[in-house]
């Protein structure tokens, strides 16, 4: 209960401290934007007035020689300055100083602008009589619109900076914040808090002779019902432990008192979820599944199953259990699955396999994370198994399988569906360029010549069909069948050939 009363303190701690951190990103997320915006503006103001005597020259030149390429030019610095012009108005808004540059008063930069583009409109509509707009355009170019443009610039570096100086004193002050806080945390729950908890293990050791006691009694019982017998406290150590799987480990039973039981027993999520669920809920759990690997590296395949323990009070004071070695009956279990699975002649999964995997797969592919399906049939194959006999061909399917295995990632997955029909199953792959330079290498590798025991030497290919989920099928039967399609429109086209269904979509027969 003691332990208990820390928690609203520590809710109040870590949302301070989240409350810090949002505000601290949202002011930084605000200024670094308005950053971006102070770095466009200082870009474009650069740019105007480099314009400015783009302008200017260009003015006098088409003046002198009127020609289209010089008009065309002209217009175009024109409309850009024009353009940039009236960016930096809507930028100039946020500060008093740029507005008042920008828009206030006769002389303010927009009324020049609106004077500079009124004079380079009337060269542009006759250069004849221009004098007084070039003299005008140059007066500006050189003396008071360039001048307002460069002050312009300052201010928007200067903008700049203030933000940035804000910037760096919110990031300040937020670290002082936390840092603060951290320390309030550690005096006023942590502290506390360890000196509760090592109260409560003096009295967990007193209590621990008597239970130690009990345990005596049961110790001959743990070796005759299961490999362990084992007891935790209530932070999960193991406060006791009987049994013939005490071999396993290295020291037997003082090597894994004291010790947290999940840092000897590995367990995967669903497993641990099972043992938290039963612990929230202080109920039993069975069946759960933990491999254990000694010194030398063995690796034992452990089932345990558990119940809460209680002391005299009545309150929960750690669990108990047992664990049985099931290595040689998963070992058994795997070695059988395998044979389930994989083809017996390759080594290659085989179509029960790829029955299994392959819906599944297809449910969670996206057009982010696509799953392409590549079938592949040899071409060739018949000819060998005709001329130079069966033998001869499961030598062939046995290359072919390896070849195939030495191209393709290792989380891949190679079927031989059966004959000389394969599958590929390309997880993830990261884009359509990879899997075309997938099916060009297996094109390149597998029409390479096949030695025979025999002495002879044969040739063979592969065609190809590649489709694509979700973009191709959605559903796996579907993606089977339209692989199918495009290994079929592969075959038509030639040996050793690659067709993609999302080309047979335009073009039925177009092959990489």
């Amino acid at each position: 209960m003691r332990l208990k009363s820390f928690w609203p303190r520590y809710a109040v701690a870590i949302s301070l401290i989240l409350g810090l951190l949002f505000t601290s990103h949202m002011f930084s997320r605000a200024e670094l934007r308005h950053g971006v915006h102070d770095a466009a503006a200082i870009n474009m103001s650069g740019r105007q007035r480099m314009l400015l005597e783009q302008i200017a020259h260009l003015s006098h030149d088409y003046a002198e020689a009127p020609s289209k390429e010089m008009r065309a030019r002209l217009e175009e610095s024109a409309l850009l300055f024009e353009k940039s012009h009236y960016e930096l108005v809507k930028l100039s808004q946020e500060d008093p100083f740029l507005h008042d540059l920008y828009s206030t008063g006769e002389n303010s930069i927009h009324a020049l602008v609106l004077r500079l583009i009124g004079d380079v409109n009337w060269i542009l509509v006759d250069t004849r009589g221009t004098e007084s707009a070039l003299r005008d355009i140059e007066r500006m170019a050189d003396g008071e619109l360039s001048a307002q443009l460069r002050e312009a610039a300052d201010a928007f570096e200067a903008m700049a900076s203030r933000r940035s100086l804000r910037l760096t004193t919110v990031q300040d002050y937020s670290l002082y914040a936390a840092i603060l806080t951290i320390i309030g945390e550690m005096l006023l729950i942590f502290w506390p808090a360890d000196k509760t908890i090592r109260r409560n293990f003096h009295q967990l050791e007193q209590e621990h002779e008597v239970t130690q006691a009990a345990l005596q009694r049961l110790a001959n019982f743990a070796t005759l019902a299961s490999d362990l017998f084992w007891e935790t406290d209530l932070q999960g150590r193991v406060i006791y432990a009987e049994g013939a799987a005490l071999d396993y480990f290295q020291g037997g039973r003082e090597t894994i008192v004291g010790c947290d039981y999940l840092d000897i027993i590995q367990m995967d999520d669903k497993n641990l979820s099972i043992i938290a669920n039963a612990i929230s809920t202080l109920s039993a759990y069975q069946g759960v599944r933990g491999v254990f690997t000694d010194a030398s590296g063995a690796k034992y395949n452990l089932l345990l199953s558990g119940k809460p323990r209680f002391d005299d009070q009545g309150k929960i004071a750690g669990y108990l259990g047992t664990v049985d070695d099931m290595s040689s009956y998963m070992q058994e279990h795997e070695e059988v699955r395998k044979l389930a699975y994989t083809d017996p002649l390759t080594g290659l999964s085989n179509k029960r396999a790829y029955q299994e995997t392959i819906p599944n797969l297809v449910r969670k592919a996206t057009p982010r994370t696509p799953l392409y399906l590549l079938a592949l049939d040899l071409d060739g194959f018949k000819a060998v198994n005709d001329t130079y006999g069966h033998g001869a061909g499961d030598e062939v399917l046995k290359a072919v399988s390896s070849r195939i295995r030495s191209v393709i990632r290792d989380g891949d997955m190679a079927v031989r569906a059966g004959g000389d029909e394969f599958f590929i199953i390309c997880n993830a792959m990261p884009s359509y360029l990879a899997i075309m330079g997938l099916a060009d290498r297996l094109n390149e590798r597998l029409s390479e010549p096949y030695s025979l025991s025999n002495g002879k030497t044969v040739r063979v290919s592969a065609s190809i069909g590649v489709a694509c989920a979700p973009h191709d099928a959605t559903e796996h039967v579907e993606l089977c069948e339209t692989a199918d399609k495009a290994l079929y429109a592969a075959k038509r086209s030639g040996r050793n050939q690659t067709c993609f269904a999302r080309d047979m979509k335009r073009d039925e027969l177009k092959v990489s």
